[in-house]
């Protein structure tokens, strides 16, 4: 099957039953860059950015600036993926939706970065929302996180709260807090890191994420992994 078909198959997925329309192409751009298949990333903004164009109700300046948010919600959906599937695969995937995205959007996308750190206030806001958000993710289970973490290596928590989860997961400026999370689930069931799973797939649920979503993540990445006869991930949402 042609990746378009699939990639049609899996809008279908996620936007039955009167699902969230923008949705399914934020996190199937995170799996096509965490199964390191970043040309692939163009079909899926030519995708979107057809299903605009076909929208009958929408003058050309209000579909010029649907694309220009479906490129802002990739873009922070790849960024925010790394977390899962690694920095080298995070830049090649918004190398890739970068030649895609036609340049008349591209003068209309922030030419600045949306997460400031203009002062050390800022800053120690930014780290309360990551220990915030970490908190809400691991509920019960936080305090054994944080000391397994410590006890593994001191700085890891530290790298956690300061670098991960308070200026890239915990900024909602672009995505919300459950689209966040299904972009750590998505990553972490493609590449098959069952433990991670567990605990995030929760995270998500805790964040207003419904079983169907995590159900169709699991669809799509299967979907995924199939057109690319790569094995299907063992670990269950």
């Amino acid at each position: 099957m042609a990746l378009t078909a699939t990639l049609r198959e899996i809008r279908s997925l996620f936007t039955k039953n009167g699902g969230q329309s923008d949705l399914w192409y934020i996190l199937a751009a995170s799996a096509i860059t965490a199964l390191n298949r970043p040309e692939d990333i163009a079909p899926v903004y030519a995708l979107v950015e057809q299903s605009i164009d076909e929208l009958p109700k929408l003058s050309s300046s209000e579909k010029e600036a649907a694309k220009v948010n479906a490129v802002l919600r990739m873009r922070e959906g790849i960024l925010k993926s790394f977390i899962a599937s690694g920095f080298p695969k995070t830049i090649n995937g918004l190398k890739e939706l970068n030649l895609a995205t036609p340049e008349q959007i591209k003068a209309k996308l922030p030419q600045t970065p949306i997460r400031k750190e203009e002062s050390w206030e800022t800053i120690l806001q930014e780290r309360e929302r990551g220990r915030a958000l970490f908190a809400k993710i691991y509920d019960r289970h936080t305090d054994r996180v944080t000391k397994d973490m410590h006890n593994f290596y001191p700085d890891l928590g530290q790298v956690a709260i300061h670098q991960l989860y308070g200026p890239v997961i915990s900024n909602t400026s672009i995505l919300s807090g459950k689209e966040s999370s299904l972009i750590l689930v998505t990553g972490l069931k493609t590449l098959d890191v069952a433990a991670q799973l567990r605990g995030h797939k929760y995270g998500a649920l805790h964040q207003g994420a419904t079983q169907e979503d995590l159900k169709n993540v699991e669809t799509m990445v299967n979907m995924l992994c199939q057109h690319y006869g790569v094995q299907l991930p063992k670990a269950k949402l």
